[in-house]
């Protein structure tokens, strides 16, 4: 049982920066207001005033697109490794049948409770979560030499789903880190627009009594400043990830609310100068004056090999997958 590097030592750094241009209007809701001189439904503003999209919003519409098409993936016939998206549904006292899934929060908590060593005799774990574990010796090796702790959260990282490893878990630090988008063109903001709503009867097929109300959008064509850090990822997770940020840039992810009535329509345009892909063999690289480094090489030339890595890594067989 090898123990691989964690977050505490450096190993890679994706820092990505772009654009993200909406080409209908975005919805991010605030708090309902109060107040008789404002929308029902306002959007999100910061401490300036001016609307803002939480980096959370843009990492849940990125995570769950990565896990729709993941889902998708581990159920191909030319995929061999099946453990890559969470388990969407379910009681946590019962795993599904196919049990090469993402772990249950219950299974977290027992193998935190239980010792390592105990783990092959011990009654509190289910067979089905046993059969997962790496054999008792070499757990046994593994604890000698590292310790209880490290082999512990090592187990979960190998048990947790290629999701949960990447974008995080109750359990697992996440790699991603995606701060919140500003307006990057404030002069030309002119202000948030008004819009009318109203509640539908669907058994009379009208609009219903007293179900009246006003909403707030932020109109099309602004432009958010998009950063993300992607920290300590392996080749083969970029190219997880980058499904998801490529789905970005063809338009086909959606923000904010409304996304049925047309609202939430973005195209995701990277500056891949101003990005940054630090590996720990070049990171006295960046300590050095551009004339004694050198040139940075062309960081849009590298998503290829990222998804080629993840393809590798979850074992397709032959040319075609999904």
């Amino acid at each position: 049982m090898t123990i691989s590097p964690d977050l505490s030592t450096f190993t890679s750094r994706l820092h990505l920066h772009g654009r993200l241009v909406f080409e209908s209007a975005l919805r991010i809701g605030a708090q309902k207001s109060q107040s008789v001189d404002e929308p029902d439904l306002p959007v999100l503003r910061n401490a300036a005033g001016l609307p803002y999209i939480p980096g959370s919003s843009l990492k849940g519409a990125l995570r769950s697109y990565v896990e729709s098409v993941a889902r998708a993936l581990q159920v191909h016939p030319t995929v061999q490794d099946r453990n890559l998206a969470c388990i969407s549904v379910g009681k946590a006292s019962e795993r599904p049948t196919d049990d090469l899934v993402c772990l249950l929060q219950n299974e977290v908590g027992l193998l935190k409770q239980v010792k390592p060593q105990e783990w092959h005799t011990s009654d509190r774990l289910p067979s089905e979560l046993v059969r997962r574990l790496p054999p008792a010796r070499m757990l046994q090796d593994a604890i000698a030499a590292h310790g209880e702790g490290t082999v512990v959260d090592r187990t979960l990282r190998d048990l947790s789903c290629w999701t949960c490893r990447l974008l995080g878990a109750p359990w697992l630090a996440s790699k991603v880190l995606v701060k919140d988008l500003v307006l990057l063109d404030e002069e030309t903001f002119f202000g948030t627009e008004i819009r009318d709503g109203v509640g539908i009867d669907r058994d009379a097929g009208r609009a219903a009594e007293g179900l009246k109300y006003q909403f707030e959008i932020v109109p099309a064509g602004v432009v958010f400043g998009l950063e993300l850090l992607v920290e300590n990822a392996t080749e083969a997770e970029l190219g997880l990830l980058w499904m998801g940020l490529s789905a970005f840039e063809r338009g086909e992810v959606l923000m904010g609310g409304a996304k049925s009535r047309g609202l939430g329509w973005c195209r995701l345009i990277l500056d891949w100068v101003a990005s940054r892909y630090v590996t720990a063999e070049a990171l006295l690289d960046t300590l050095l004056p551009p004339e004694v480094a050198g040139t940075p090489p062309d960081l849009s030339q590298n998503p290829p090999r990222w998804t080629k890595a993840f393809a590798t890594e979850i074992g397709v067989q032959g040319g075609s997958h999904a």
